[in-house]
């Protein structure tokens, strides 16, 4: 989850935290910087482009995995999980607004959210409903004058700075279907009333308060989005919304990392450095498996949700991983900072203060065990099929394949990966496979596995290779099929003497797969040189390999920088 642009916004993060540190001690007694939303950063980071990014590419951004990008640089940069989640409200609405919202309210709210002049919230939460959107009080009912809106929402975040709400309601005189609504209302208007909560136990830098609405008058385009579209547009967005939780948490171990490997690199304790002490190196370590896993989890689901996956246990994982791991984190630096690390002035008090904030923000970490628990019922706890029942595994040579085969296996390739232009016509990429390993249910083709036989040079020797291609139709997903193709072709490979098994994931469905395998990621290229031209390509698809035999190949392709294929790929 590190990318150019989250090294941008880490660096004004940084100048950020800079900032921040040299007000706080201009003021009287060393109290800090004063508490509240900092509209002008606000403004700063609106007009670095950081709310810009959020924005779909069609309208000049980068989508959600900008939005990601962008926000876990500045609060790893900035350590500042307060205003980090009053960005992330803001991102959430100015999302929200862009997908859902028509030209004119584009218009009127959209370039003033994006510049920063404005500040956004969403507001759902309800004192008797909580985050149920099926049990919502607020109500809009038609009027002479239009519309008119009476709610009351609470712990709203960025209420008491905001400008512009969206507030959930439902809409009387329609169907029930069409009843939950969302609705774009300026705070300044009357009957708007804001009510900042200031005793919260952290985030003092982000703004949190109730939203009060009495008998306020709605223009006639304040609806966002088509009737009913409520509930649809807020589930979505509290998808959106976990994840970028999810980002903060892994900002604050990053932070706690890069705070704690400074010091027990510059601490001399005895004569020596701090980090030769195996206790703080064990503390230091747990901070980086922590960080390595939850990226993992964070980039699994943003690539889910790209695929149009369902994502809710994931992100239930993540919220549960991501508060334990952050937590322990911030307790691992106030430890390896030891008295300094009990000073305010140092950040890890304070970052424990927000996390305990931040454990509520996104749904209870008790909500999320529920839904966790469903969603394992739910993919776990229905009866699979034996895979003796009616199952069939053959290998054939794809020079004779059976009469029919090839068209089975090039329809199930449409059905795996719709839309993908580079497998269209065909059951593999480039290179015709030599063998294909398919198993069958009942007698239709469930799924397959390709294999590309190659030699290619590697040192000055010759190393066999095997390519590995695999689709399983959808609804045979998630019952074994996959793991018994990949064991089926693992000991092909071995019959023939192959070194050397790689794979390609044209989507991330299959890495869970590979891993599980014993393949693992080469961060080096591999490279092969087009049919067409001969010109050398670099393979843009993430790359898995597997050292049959117990060899070093993977950790010699690592050490010498890469793999090439020779001519064309699988």
């Amino acid at each position: 989850m590190r990318s150019a642009l989250h090294e941008r916004f880490r660096t004004l993060g940084e100048r950020y935290r800079a900032e921040r540190t040299k007000e706080g001690r201009k003021r009287r007694g060393g109290e800090g910087v004063a508490p509240g939303l900092n509209r002008a950063a606000f403004r700063w980071l609106g007009d670095a482009g950081l709310f810009r990014v959020a924005l779909e590419p069609a309208m000049g951004g980068e989508g959600l995995p900008g939005a990601v990008h962008a926000l876990a640089g500045f609060a790893a940069g900035s350590g500042d999980l307060g205003l980090a989640t009053s960005l992330l409200a803001h991102l959430v609405c100015v999302r929200l607004l862009a997908r859902a919202g028509t030209e004119a309210q584009h218009a009127r709210h959209l370039s003033r959210l994006l510049s920063g002049e404005w500040v956004g919230a969403l507001a759902n939460t309800e004192p008797r409903a909580g985050t149920d959107i099926l049990a919502l009080r607020a109500r809009v009912a038609p009027v002479q004058e239009g519309l008119r809106l009476d709610a009351r929402k609470c712990s709203i975040t960025n209420v008491g700075s905001a400008d512009l709400a969206i507030v959930s309601a439902r809409l009387a005189g329609v169907p029930p279907a069409h009843a939950v609504n969302l609705f774009l209302v300026e705070t300044a208007w009357p009957g708007m009333h804001q009510r900042p909560v200031t005793d919260l136990t952290g985030l003092a830098t982000s703004a949190t308060g109730n939203l009060i609405a009495r008998r306020v008058t709605l223009p006639s385009d304040a609806r966002l989005g088509e009737p009913g579209d409520g509930v649809r547009l807020l589930r979505a967005t509290f998808t959106e919304e976990r994840l970028l939780t999810g980002v903060l948490y892994l900002a604050a171990v990053r932070r706690c990392l890069d705070r704690g490997l400074a010091h027990a690199q510059s601490r001399r304790t005895f004569g020596e450095p701090l980090g030769r002490h195996q206790y703080i190196q064990e503390r230091l370590v747990r901070m980086r498996v922590a960080e390595e896993t939850l990226e993992a989890l964070l980039d699994s689901a943003l690539g889910a949700l790209s695929r149009g996956e369902e994502v809710f246990g994931i992100l239930s994982i993540i919220k549960l991983h991501g508060v334990e791991a952050a937590v322990d984190a911030a307790q691992g630096l106030m430890r390896v900072l030891g008295g300094k690390g009990l000073r305010r002035g140092e950040g890890a008090e304070g970052m424990l203060r927000d996390l305990l904030c931040l454990s509520v923000f996104g749904g209870t970490v008790e909500l999320h065990k529920v839904v966790l628990y469903n969603e394992t019922v739910k993919t776990r706890g229905r009866a699979r099929p034996s895979a003796s029942v009616d199952e069939t595994l053959e290998v054939h040579d794809t020079q004779a394949l059976p009469p029919g085969l090839e068209a089975e296996l090039c329809a199930l390739v449409a059905r795996c990966f719709p839309g993908e232009t580079s497998v269209q016509g065909r059951y593999y990429y480039d290179t015709r496979p030599d063998r294909v390993v398919t198993v069958r249910r009942g007698g239709v083709l469930a799924g397959f596995r390709t294999i590309t036989f190659r030699e290619v040079l590697l040192g000055g020797r010759t190393v066999k290779v095997a390519g590995l291609g695999i689709a399983v139709a959808p609804e045979h997903q998630r019952q074994g099929l996959g793991t018994r193709l990949t064991q089926r072709a693992l000991a092909l490979l071995a019959e023939h003497g192959v070194e050397l098994a790689l794979a390609f994931l044209i989507g991330r469905s299959a890495e869970k797969l590979l891993r599980a395998s014993g393949f693992s990621r080469l961060t080096a290229p591999v490279t092969y040189l087009a049919r067409d031209d001969g010109r050398l390509v670099t393979e843009s698809m993430p790359a898995y390999g597997l050292a049959l035999g117990g060899s070093a190949l993977l950790e010699e392709i690592e050490g010498r920088g890469g793999l090439h294929l020779g001519v064309g790929t699988w």
